[in-house]
């Protein structure tokens, strides 16, 4: 048998891809196989490798299900093989979430495994709600249960109650049997944390009724004592202008930087799901003479700026040519790097730049950029004059498939928003989610994307001008 593998119990939290850990991150970017379940946001998925195996063990109600012993099995299974096995569960592996059990098979197994926490759901869903659980001076203790299940005092206590929507009138009544009243505030959380959170309010008196009227489904948490009351001053999360909205990026990650805190910290839920990547090549010798030829260095993306210190190795000596940028976010970039930008144009795209280029900016001009560029704004400076030359200093390569949970999600539940900061981005994710129930409405960089994405099939809802979470968000919420 060759090299023993290990297993992951990984939680992945209540449901808000910003609240999975950073090391629960790390691991599922490393693992060959993930064995998921329902209550796991698709969003979360996309952190996984390309080639990595993905096996749905999820339990629905009344549906579809593994059964528990098949997943030990699996688990052991894929760990013999010497594979990264990653057991994702939503919320904490060891609250309502049988990790228990699957760590002592792993441990009979004398299989390695390793435990990753996760927030769990009973205590972040009624946070998002504006619901402390526990609160000084009304309420010292938290009892957490599962299923109908509401036994014990109730003196000083908040009553917390997973899987229970489907019997809420049992938990309900069995709330009463221990102390509390019909008057008892009580709330009923649905998708907790998610873009689709739904939160309805009673007492333990009117909760049932209420949630069968108002059709709440599971995954729901169900919270019973005096901290109900507390949601009418403290509920903060529907109250941030994206709130509800679901919005992807396909932006790669050497662009979209820094953009995904920005986004979600006005609410939004935020999906990452880069078309490209960008890889320097290797430098010629033929491409320090056309620096040392040229008069100018344009760049046009951020991409470009981060391969150039590849290009010639004293880079930061460059002193016999003038630096341009296409708009503010690349000459920050170009700055970041040590290089000042001696003109900045207004905004993303070839016509733009050279429709914008000053008169006194004379000289050869040479623009380093992808591969994937047309070559439209050598062809536009030549008809205005110039001597310009374009030289593909990297390259843009796709980022393999979507996973097949991650495509099935968008094509059911869609999104609001997706933003393109290129062309070869908007193409790609029309052909990789060409079906959609519910499409969602687009942002993108610059008038080029815009054209390009139209082309591909998108309606353009909105443009950003330049490439930066600040303008990306601007342009989303003249729109929402």
């Amino acid at each position: 048998m060759g090299k023993m593998g290990k297993v992951w119990l990984v939680g992945a939290g209540p449901g808000d891809p910003g609240l999975f850990t950073q090391r629960g991150k790390e691991i599922l970017s490393r693992a060959d196989v993930i064995l998921y379940d329902r209550l796991v946001n698709p969003g979360i998925l996309m952190w996984a490798r390309g080639g990595a195996k993905f096996v749905d063990a999820g339990k629905t109600p009344g549906g579809k299900k593994m059964e528990q012993g098949e997943i030990h099995r699996l688990l052991v299974k894929h760990a013999r093989f010497g594979e990264k096995v990653v057991r994702l569960k939503g919320g904490d592996p060891f609250v309502f979430g049988r990790g228990g059990e699957e760590a002592e098979i792993l441990a009979k197994a004398k299989i390695p495994f390793e435990v990753v926490p996760g927030v769990t759901a009973g205590i972040a869903g009624p946070g998002y709600a504006g619901i402390p659980v526990t609160q000084r001076g009304m309420s010292t203790e938290a009892d957490f249960r599962i299923g109908s299940r509401a036994e014990s005092s109730v003196s000083g206590k908040t009553l917390v109650g997973y899987m229970s929507v489907d019997r809420l009138e049992d938990f309900l009544s069995k709330a009463m049997d221990q102390g509390f009243n019909r008057k008892t505030p009580a709330a009923l959380i649905a998708s907790g944390t998610c873009c689709n959170q739904r939160v309805l309010v009673g007492t333990v008196g009117t909760l049932a009724r209420a949630a069968k009227k108002a059709r709440m489904r599971a995954p729901a948490i169900v919270v019973v004592g005096a901290v109900v009351s507390l949601r009418k001053k403290l509920a903060w999360s529907e109250s941030r202008p994206l709130a509800g909205k679901r919005i992807i990026l396909t932006a790669s990650e050497s662009l979209r930087k820094g953009w995904r805190e920005e986004i979600e910290s006005l609410g939004a839920e935020v999906w990452e799901i880069p078309m490209t990547r960008t890889i320097a090549l290797p430098p010629q010798k033929s491409w320090k003479e056309k620096i040392k030829n040229a008069d100018w260095l344009v760049f046009t993306s951020a991409a470009g700026v981060r391969a150039f210190p590849g290009v010639v190795w004293d880079w930061r000596k460059i002193s016999h040519c003038q630096i341009a940028a296409v708009g503010k976010s690349t000459a920050e970039v170009l700055r970041s790097i040590g290089l000042q930008p001696d003109w900045i144009g207004g905004g993303p795209g070839s016509r733009e730049l050279v429709k914008g280029w000053p008169r006194w900016a004379k000289g050869k001009i040479l623009h380093l950029t992808g591969d994937a560029g047309s070559g439209e704004m050598v062809e536009l400076f030549r008809k205005k004059g110039f001597s310009a030359e374009r030289l593909v200093i990297y390259r843009n390569s796709g980022t393999g498939p979507i996973p097949q949970p991650v495509r099935i999600a968008l094509s059911k539940s869609g999104a609001d928003w997706v933003v393109f900061a290129s062309g070869t981005a908007a193409e790609r994710f029309r052909k990789a989610v060409p079906n959609w129930l519910r499409e969602p409405k687009v942002v993108v960089i610059g008038p080029a994307t815009a054209r390009a994405a139209r082309q591909a099939g998108w309606r353009v809802r909105a443009i950003a001008h330049e490439p930066s979470a600040a303008r990306i968000l601007d342009a989303i919420l003249h729109r929402s």
